[in-house]
């Protein structure tokens, strides 16, 4: 009877243990994968602003936001970005181009995505020349010009990239892109020069993505941050054509695309007439007007509330495209539900401290559009530059499992590296520069508008060197996630995702934070970085 009740007490002991464990509220790092999952859902539809599902992204964070009981700037946690949307009404639009008064057959998003920025519901031109313009680079620190004609008026058609990536010596940044190489920037240059209409050659290697990626994001509506002069300053056509498409003009010319590129690749370059080719064209738009949000909330620091550390995210994806046939929803699960849960993982972890610095966490919108929330935030910051001590920006994290290293892009920049490789290391972790220099990560994503403000930003990324299969693995693993699923319907949530290599960084990106915001440092940009003087001018007003 005695051994009966002892073992009865025993078993109703363990009973209750697994009562309570079944009880036991969910762990940090779960919460953090249902937030992955719930906003890479088909229930957010893709997380564009201006939609339905943008609506429900902005208020889940939001509402995440107030319940932590974060501070906020005048009231509210949603801070409003007008955005207009320039949808392209292909069917009454065309893109004529002519070779001596003879049509060349073109398809639209096969052989060219084209717009116009103009936000207005009519753009055209008529019988607009062509001039290869090499990589449409116009750069006096480089003693690099691409324009030594006049092309007012006319249709430039240049290179992706900057001379670097191929010259891959002493010119520009080598192989490592430069913001001469961005197609933002070649858009923009494009209009100063006084262009009609403006084609990118797409080219993968060079440009780090497939065509379908260009196709997929410059086909649909286009967002835009609404502007008063309707933006009518920029060329009237941006576009995009594929290599097979040069190749064809090129061979109109008698020439080559290697041959024209080769030509490209030297300071003494001309613009080269293509005689005879022309471009009519007429962009039919719907436009329509939104207000998206950028979602912030801060802990307020103890003893320096006026001085700020940033966590960063973008909240948005590519929403629906009904074009589609089958799946028509750009989940965006990688690109950035982890990102975005990210930073309000951290939100919560640090909802529960009290750090000396105020911390801020930001989720911002229309980064897919152009880093439309981060240009938006930094004209209209809350705080002041010169007392934002420096900021993490989170941006496609990919659950593929423990790594050796910490993946940095645009390493070399900034003195926020040394505090991130000290807490790094204590995990046996090393810091890594980002080994795709050419396809120029750092200027393609939230941080760079606060860079140029002159704020200290780190861009980190889990790493690719795998405790198990090593860089090879890793690099298989980014190439495969870059061909077939960045920018497409496939970037969802999947049963064999490895979390534990995200969680691990988790834990390291917060004694990060935690250690900006408890210390009395002041990291800056390092001399050589083209971001320094401005850090440097700010902390002296």
């Amino acid at each position: 009877m005695f051994y009966n009740l002892s073992m009865m007490k025993k078993f109703f002991y363990l009973l209750s243990l697994l009562l309570i464990a079944g009880c036991a509220p969910e762990s940090d790092f779960e919460k953090y994968k249902e937030h992955v999952k719930t906003l890479a859902s088909d229930e957010f539809e893709g997380r564009k602003p201006g939609t339905p599902g943008g609506e429900k992204t902005k208020n889940y964070i939001a509402d995440h936001f107030a319940s932590l009981g974060l501070s906020s700037f005048g009231g509210s946690y949603l801070m409003p970005v007008n955005l207009t949307g320039i949808n392209l009404i292909v069917d009454e639009s065309y893109f004529n181009l002519s070779l001596n008064g003879e049509m060349i057959n073109v398809n639209y998003r096969t052989d060219v995505v084209y717009g116009t920025t103009r936000q207005i519901e009519e753009a055209a031109f008529e019988n607009s020349d062509l001039v290869f313009v090499g990589y449409g680079v116009n750069a006096p620190e480089y003693e690099w010009n691409d324009y030594k004609v006049d092309v007012k008026g006319k249709t430039v058609v240049m290179l992706i990239n900057d001379p670097g990536f191929e010259l891959k010596g002493t010119e520009f940044n080598g192989k490592a892109m430069t913001y001469y190489g961005r197609w933002t920037y070649k858009f923009e240059e494009a209009a100063r020069q006084g262009a009609a209409g403006v084609l990118i050659i797409h080219e993968t290697a060079p440009a780090s993505y497939p065509w379908g990626v260009v196709e997929n994001g410059w086909s649909g509506e286009q967002l835009n941050l609404t502007f008063a002069d309707q933006n009518l300053d920029r060329s009237a056509l941006e576009g995009w054509i594929t290599l097979d498409l040069a190749e064809q003009l090129f061979g109109e010319m008698g020439t080559s695309y290697a041959e024209m590129k080769s030509l490209a690749l030297s300071k003494d370059f001309q613009p080269v007439a293509m005689e005879g080719m022309k471009l009519s064209s007429k962009m039919v738009n719907s436009i329509r007007t939104s207000d998206s949000h950028n979602v912030v909330g801060y802990v307020e620091g103890s003893e320096a509330p006026e001085e700020f550390v940033l966590i960063m995210g973008h909240w948005d994806h590519m929403g629906v495209d009904t074009s589609l046939e089958g799946d028509q929803i750009y989940n965006g699960a990688v690109d950035n539900a982890t990102g975005t849960a990210a930073v309000m993982h951290m939100a919560e972890t640090f909802a529960k401290k009290q750090p000396k610095r105020s911390i801020a966490f930001i989720g911002l919108t229309a980064e897919e559009s152009g880093l439309l929330g981060s240009a938006y935030l930094v004209e209209n910051a809350p705080f002041e530059y010169r007392n934002v001590i420096g900021g993490l920006n989170l941006d496609a994290f990919p659950a593929i499992g423990k790594s050796k290293d910490i993946t940095i892009i645009g390493y070399g920049a900034s003195e926020l590296e040394a505090v991130l490789d000290k807490h790094a290391s204590v995990q046996g972790k090393y810091l890594a520069p980002d080994k795709s220099p050419e396809a120029g990560f750092f200027y393609r994503s939230d941080h760079i508008n606060f860079a140029k403000k002159g704020i200290p930003m780190i861009y980190a990324d889990p790493g690719i060197d795998l405790v198990n299969g090593g860089i090879e693995k890793g690099l298989e693993l980014a190439q495969n996630y870059t061909a077939n699923d960045y920018h497409k319907p496939t970037d969802e949530v999947r049963d064999d995702w490895d979390w534990e290599g995200i969680e691990q960084d988790m834990d390291i990106f917060t004694n990060f934070i935690d250690d900006l915001a408890n210390s009395d440092e002041y990291p800056n940009w390092y001399i050589k970085s083209e971001f320094r003087a401005l850090r440097d001018a700010s902390r002296k007003e």
